[in-house]
């Protein structure tokens, strides 16, 4: 097979992608206040918009749940249109339960960093409105991360389509870094992470910060052999609406953001970033590729160029995408995201 090499600079490529889809990116740098002697165990954020009745499946899976720390739940309203957050406040009546409203639609990013801004807890996770946690998640998250002085503690994880019900994430007990997901629910996090940072809001893809920042500001991680999040799969979920969708270059935009924001931070890049980098490259090849007109070769151009940032960085892991950023071959980069 003929190798088809990039034929579009990188200017043109970044010029085409703004023609396209050009988000109004913010920072992730913010200034949260943390409390220095918080007063719960956990902060649990729901970001909801038009939740309907899964809302209350997903608070009532976490309120129902004997445990022996302090729980502060902090459901945020983004405009919900369908009464779904009224309805929960007349049947939910736990006292730990407290409901923000944002002025204006924002989405997730946005609603989330609202409950961030002024953190009471030692420790925070995030659920979406249409999952749930299993019973025993709590003390089981918290058991962990207190014994290990975990600033990160994830479990593994289930995913339910209709009557279908499959894991998704499988862990053993243990400590690798390298094993931690790139989704912000299904785990928690040491409030003092959040301390100068929040989620990148006007885009797609804000769990990037995981991968991005937050793994890299965190001394110690944990992980559960035991399932701890249940993720909800349907037809009008998030993952189901990505193929073929313009502003699914989002991908290019959330990462140049960040690559600033390290900056700022003075996280220096390493090889788990870079690796995160080229995961990013090939899971957004086939989104991409469903788009046409060629945005998926003008994708690959514009990444290649913020690739200089990592130097002389060569990865094992994910060699062939490595490799195609070097030759700046658009057929390997293809062929590495869905084959090899």
């Amino acid at each position: 097979m003929p190798h088809k090499h990039v034929d579009i600079s990188a200017a043109n490529a970044v010029t085409l992608i703004r023609q396209i889809h050009c988000p109004q990116v913010k920072s992730c740098v913010m200034n949260n206040r943390v409390a220095s002697a918080p007063q719960y165990d956990m902060m649990l954020i729901i970001a909801t918009y038009n939740g309907g009745t899964a809302l209350q499946q997903c608070v009532g899976s976490i309120v129902s749940q004997p445990t022996k720390y302090k729980l502060h739940v902090v459901v945020v309203d983004d405009c919900s249109t369908d009464g779904s957050v009224e309805a929960l406040k007349r049947e939910c009546k736990d006292e730990r339960v407290e409901y923000l409203a944002m002025k204006v639609n924002s989405g997730v990013s946005a609603a989330r960093n609202a409950a961030l801004h002024d953190i009471d807890s030692r420790y925070i996770g995030f659920v979406d409105a249409d999952d749930v946690l299993p019973q025993g998640t709590i003390d089981k998250w918290l058991d962990r991360a207190y014994a290990a002085d975990a600033d990160v503690v994830e479990g593994s994880m289930v995913v339910t389509d209709g009557d279908k019900r499959s894991l998704l994430v499988s862990h053993d007990d243990g400590c690798d870094v390298n094993r931690l997901t790139g989704y912000a629910c299904g785990k928690v996090f040491s409030a003092r992470l959040f301390e100068h940072v929040g989620f990148p809001e006007g885009v797609r893809y804000e769990d990037t910060l995981l991968s991005f920042v937050l793994y890299r500001l965190a001394d110690k991680v944990s992980t559960l052999s035991d399932v701890t999040y249940e993720y909800s799969r349907h037809e009008g979920s998030f993952t189901s609406r990505e193929h073929g969708n313009p502003a699914s270059l989002d991908a290019y935009w959330v990462v140049r953001q960040l690559l600033d924001d390290l900056h700022t931070l003075h996280i220096p890049h390493d090889q788990a970033l870079y690796d995160a980098f080229l995961m990013g490259m090939k899971l957004s090849a086939n989104r991409l590729d469903a788009v046409g007109g060629g945005v998926c070769e003008a994708y690959f151009a514009a990444m290649i160029e913020l690739a200089q940032e990592f130097n002389a960085m060569r990865s094992h892991k994910l060699k062939y995408v490595d490799e195609a950023i070097r030759k700046s071959d658009f057929t390997l980069y293809r062929l590495a995201s869905y084959l090899l």
